[in-house]
């Protein structure tokens, strides 16, 4: 994932400190700990709904010099915490393989919601979530993606 304006990399508030409670890859909604400093999947629907913040790290250890498709935080390590309310209208990328489903299918107006493994899927209904993504288009990010608004309710 990457956001498509400056003006997200300018506004956007984050928490550093939170660990990962397993493995993640940027571009996942986690929940956090702010008392345990934990960052973690959600477990549930319910804990889905309740998402706000979205992993991006970036690759902060130059002596890896093969990077994956997309960065992976490993359990324990710190993780990026971008809060999505602090942007709420502004516009961000997904590449396919950060949607459960791909970008097969996805049209404009579609609406992406966190899933319960981090990753977004597409929605009949945002009702009861945090925040949701309103498909704009699709793009040729990453070869394959769309772009969507942010739309923290």
């Amino acid at each position: 994932m990457k956001y498509k304006t400056i003006g997200a990399f300018k506004n956007v508030q984050n928490v550093p400190y939170c660990k990962a409670a397993s493995d993640m890859k940027v571009g996942m909604g986690v929940i956090l700990d702010r008392v345990a400093k934990t960052a973690t999947l959600p477990a549930s629907e319910d804990d889905a709904k309740k998402v706000v913040y979205i992993v991006t790290n970036i690759n902060d250890k130059p002596e890896l010099h093969n990077s994956p498709e997309t960065y992976v935080v490993n359990e324990g390590e710190y993780v990026r915490a971008d809060d999505l309310r602090t942007v709420n209208g502004l516009e961000i990328e997904f590449a396919a393989f950060e949607i459960n489903g791909g970008t097969t299918g996805l049209a404009a107006e579609d609406l992406l919601v966190f899933g319960t493994d981090g990753k977004i899927v597409k929605a009949a209904s945002a009702d009861g979530y945090a925040v949701c993504f309103k498909v704009i288009c699709k793009t040729p990010y990453m070869d394959d993606g769309i772009l969507a608004e942010i739309v923290a309710q």
